[in-house]
């Protein structure tokens, strides 16, 4: 029998800093309730309650974080009980595409599941605009909003249809998923050392918004703690932009990250070509992505 199509609940967990990975969770949310699914959401936030649902299907979708998937998702998969042999769906999403060094950004992610008893029957790279280092261009970001439903029905299809997809990582990119599960504990570092600049007015977005919990306000001013996953929300969603990272500065993109103003962009060079726009290797994961199936 076909896992997908004798489905019933289909229960989708995600983990969003700066809100790329909600807008695919939101994506597949709809597509599958255009199926006449049931489908649960559960956003991996500190403000959420966990909760252990009858679901039929797991679909698990992330950022990738230096080649592995947040801290957050693998708090997450500890909690869940046991299971036998339950289909799971792992989703990675990033600004680079299935190039090295991500390719093996699911193996921990995918193995704890396995330890769990489920059984990852698809796995698949989404490409987003991307929010860590280099900015990408407008006309590749409007692409890739734009064929993101298209991916997205391609997986439900291939579901349906019974279709498995599983990838085997070379050891290169095993070695970098492995080294970059060492990111976990920078980050932490990383975070509690943000940098607060004269901008700030003690608003409390950042506090507010935090997936983490990880920032208070005391005499109006941020202070951080060691649960950051160096998501990047607080420091382009400040109001003020008054938060710069006190180490590694050159993670952050110059003109910041807004993907509402991606969504809204008409930039002239969406007319030129895919092979014009991702030239070079950087944009080699992303110009494979928006040419697949064509």
């Amino acid at each position: 029998m076909n896992q997908y199509n004798s489905t019933e609940i289909i229960k989708i967990v995600f983990f969003s800093g700066t809100g790329s990975t909600g807008e695919v969770a939101g994506t597949f949310q709809r597509l599958l309730e255009a199926q006449e699914k049931k489908v649960i959401v559960h956003e991996l936030n500190s403000r959420n309650t966990i909760t252990n649902d009858k679901e039929d299907m797991l679909i698990i979708l992330y950022p990738v974080h230096a080649c592995n998937a947040p801290e957050a998702v693998y708090e997450y998969i500890k909690t869940v009980d046991k299971v036998e042999k339950k289909p799971a769906v792992v989703i990675s999403v990033s600004g680079g595409g299935e190039i090295t060094p991500n390719t093996a950004s699911r193996l921990h992610c995918i193995k704890r599941l396995e330890n769990k008893g489920f059984q990852v029957i698809y796995e698949k790279m989404i490409v987003m605009p991307s929010n860590w280092i280099i900015r990408t261009v407008d006309g590749l970001s409007i692409r890739l909003l734009e064929v993101l439903p298209n991916r997205i029905e391609k997986i439900i299809s291939d579901l349906s249809k019974g279709i498995t997809r599983r990838t085997k990582p070379n050891l290169i990119n095993k070695f970098f998923s492995n080294l970059g599960e060492l990111e976990k504990y920078g980050a932490r570092y990383c975070g509690k050392r943000i940098k607060v600049n004269e901008n700030c007015n003690g608003c409390g977005w950042c506090e507010k918004n935090c997936p983490r919990t990880n920032i208070t306000i005391i005499n109006s001013t941020p202070q951080f703690s060691n649960k950051c996953l160096l998501c990047l929300k607080c420091i382009y969603g400040c109001p003020k932009r008054a938060l710069t990272p006190g180490i590694g500065k050159f993670i952050v993109i110059k003109e910041g990250y807004n993907l509402d103003k991606i969504k809204k962009c008409t930039n002239k060079d969406q007319i030129d070509s895919i092979d014009e726009l991702a030239k070079g290797y950087l944009y080699k994961g992303i110009k494979e992505y928006l040419l697949e199936n064509q």
